[in-house]
């Protein structure tokens, strides 16, 4: 055995890393190795003494171990092995070890070398592989991409006519190809757009031009409006002025002793008075309805009076054409309510005096009725939608005549028109003050039906006084609020004046600003049957010179007067110390904007001409009245 291990020393002793290799024997004597001064040496003379407890370790296991010293730059190897069997034994029981110390500074510099030469290969390809990894991102995308992004910020900045252009069929030509055709389509609707602004462009100024001369056509309709209204404020001025002195004498005329053919002709002077000016109110109320000017004054109506009142009115025309007429009302849960009185009742003596018109025999049956529209709630001020219906047996309507009934100076057929007369404004303005008041209006006769009956209706419901093949049926809704128990007291309507034997007129101081000579002499006429003394001032600069000298109760102070008029005087008089009297405005004026301004003037009452007698006596009773309730607190 030994000498085997002596050929593997010799042929290991070559190696220059191999520093030590020695085989030891049972007893640690070293018997080969490749320092032949340390054969049998023992090994407690050797280097390898330090490696003692390795080789115990060794022999006991019968186990090689191999591990590094000097920071891993040695190897030392310890190998056991049986040696040759003694004569005497039946095994070999006696162990060798086989020690080795190898260098491998040699060895691990090579293989850094070697290490470092293969890095350097590697590195060397993955650069070449780098660089033409950049070759080919610079040449076949980088550079197509820039192209991209410049074709695209060429786009943005309205550049439409770009276009990439690439070639290939990768994705990025895809891409290219899709933003090419996004940029011609873009193109062509920009084009498009284009055109069409061009052309919106041209409609634009045709409309703009076409704006400019509606707004000069507007301008001149509003001129010829305000010109037409002017037209007619004057007409009505000019018109009413004389009429005060004809209804005027023709009122006073009425007080005096007449036979009975002389007071038919002064009845019939009045009739024809009173037909005239209700021809100017509703001219007048037509031109508001056309410019938006038409108004409601909203106070405490008693709806009752309101009926009765125009009953009154028309009650001598009913009596001479011996015609009957009823009033009958559903309307229990209340008596009075917010509304326009004079609107309404000018509403009723539409309809009631066209009824009465075009009926000959028979009559008329006015009838009431109220729908709560807050049934849940607990106030005791309710909105309610109040209807009316005014029944005839008169000629009726044509059916082919209807549509056009609610047309301005439209009349039911032209035979009646030149038959009975009329303006055929009266159901025009009837109309637009329904509508003001929220409701509407409609007719049936003879089975048709125009206006704008409410959703829900059908004249099979109704109940009718004669059947619909006779006469006509009109009708009307208008929304309301009841009044409280404690309003109810201030209620008005336009009841019959009441007496005024109560007053004592004689008391009166008055003084008559009037320049019309005429309309003076009513006026005198008018307050000599009152018992008023008077005076007389043709214009308010007489008026401030008068009021110098005297102290007066009232004025009845006419608003157009030569040098200075009445709202001049008036304010002078208001704004002075002239001793305050109770000025009522006389006019020819009938606008509510001269009411108006007659009362910022400062003005205390308004009256219209022509002036009846029973607007004088209302009116000095509203001052007497006011007197009354001012005396305590003057004490």
């Amino acid at each position: 055995m030994l000498s085997t291990k002596a050929g593997i020393i010799s042929q290991l002793g070559n190696d220059p890393q191999l520093q030590l290799i020695a085989v030891l024997d049972h007893q640690n004597i070293i018997q080969e190795a490749n320092d032949f001064s340390l054969q049998e040496k023992p090994l407690s003379q050797t280097e390898i003494v330090e490696y003692l407890e390795y080789v115990e370790a060794t022999r006991k296991t019968i186990s090689g171990d191999v591990f590094f010293v000097e920071n891993r730059n040695r190897i030392l190897a310890f190998y056991p092995f049986f040696l040759e069997r003694l004569p005497s034994e039946l095994k070999p029981s006696r162990v060798g070890i086989l020690f080795l110390k190898y260098d491998l500074t040699d060895a691990k510099r090579v293989a850094f070398n070697n290490a470092l030469r293969r890095t350097v290969f590697a590195n060397s390809l993955l650069i070449l592989f780098y660089i033409g990894l950049w070759s080919f991102f610079e040449l076949a995308l980088t550079r197509r991409i820039s192209k991209l992004v410049n074709a695209s910020n060429d786009l943005a900045k309205g550049n439409l006519n770009v276009r990439t252009g690439l070639m290939g069929s990768d994705e990025l030509v895809q891409v290219s190809a899709a933003f090419d055709f996004m940029a011609q389509k873009i193109q062509e609707k920009t084009n498009n757009l284009e055109t069409e602004l061009i052309e919106k462009e041209k409609i634009y100024k045709k409309l703009e031009k076409r704006n400019q001369e509606l707004s000069s056509l507007n301008e001149k309709l509003e001129q010829a409006t305000k010109a037409k209204a002017d037209f007619l404020a004057n007409m009505s001025h000019e018109i009413r002025t004389p009429m005060n002195g004809v209804l005027g004498i023709a009122q006073l005329l009425e007080t005096t002793d007449l036979s009975r053919k002389q007071r038919d002709l002064v009845m019939t002077i009045r009739d024809s008075g009173d037909t005239l000016l209700t021809i100017i109110n509703d001219i007048l109320d037509f031109s508001k309805i056309e410019s938006g000017k038409l108004t409601l004054e909203f106070q405490p109506v008693v709806w009752d009076e309101v009926v009765q009142s125009a009953i009154n009115l028309l009650s001598t025309q009913v009596q001479k054409k011996k015609l009957w007429l009823t009033y009958e009302s559903s309307i229990h849960e209340f008596s009075a309510f917010e509304g326009d009185a004079v609107r309404l009742r000018q509403i009723l003596l539409n309809l009631l005096g066209n009824a009465v018109k075009f009926t000959t025999s028979g009559g008329v049956a006015i009838s009431t009725s109220a729908i709560c529209l807050d049934g849940e709630k607990e106030s005791e001020e309710k909105e309610y939608c109040i209807t009316v219906k005014i029944q005839d047996s008169g000629i009726g309507i044509a059916g082919d005549r209807l549509a056009k009934l609610f047309q301005p100076f439209t009349q039911a057929d032209e035979s009646i028109n030149r038959k009975y007369g009329g303006t055929g404004l009266g159901l025009v303005i009837s109309k637009s003050l329904v509508e003001l008041m929220g409701g509407t209006i409609w007719v049936n006769s003879k089975g048709n039906i125009a206006g704008s009956p409410p959703v829900g209706w059908h004249p099979e419901i109704e109940t009718q006084m004669y059947p619909q093949e006779h006469g006509a049926t009109f009708y009307f809704t208008f929304l309301a609020t009841s009044v409280s128990d404690v309003n109810r007291q201030n209620a008005t309507s336009m009841p019959l004046l009441k007496e005024h034997e109560s007053f004592d007129f004689a008391q009166l101081k008055v003084l008559l600003a009037e320049d019309n000579r005429v309309n003076q002499k009513v006026m005198l006429l008018i307050l000599g049957k009152l018992g008023v003394t008077v005076d007389i001032a043709n214009n308010g600069v007489e008026v401030l010179d008068h009021l110098k000298k005297e102290a007066y109760d009232v004025i009845l102070m006419d608003v157009q007067m030569p040098e200075l008029d009445g709202i001049s005087t008036t304010r002078l008089i208001r704004e002075g110390s002239y001793y305050q009297p109770y000025i009522i405005a006389l006019t020819a004026n009938a606008l509510e904007s001269d009411r108006q301004a007659s009362l910022e003037a400062g003005m205390n009452d308004f009256l219209t001409k022509p002036i009846l007698i029973e607007q004088v006596i209302q009116a000095f009773a509203n001052f007497l009245k006011k007197t009354c309730e001012l005396a305590p607190e003057i004490e």
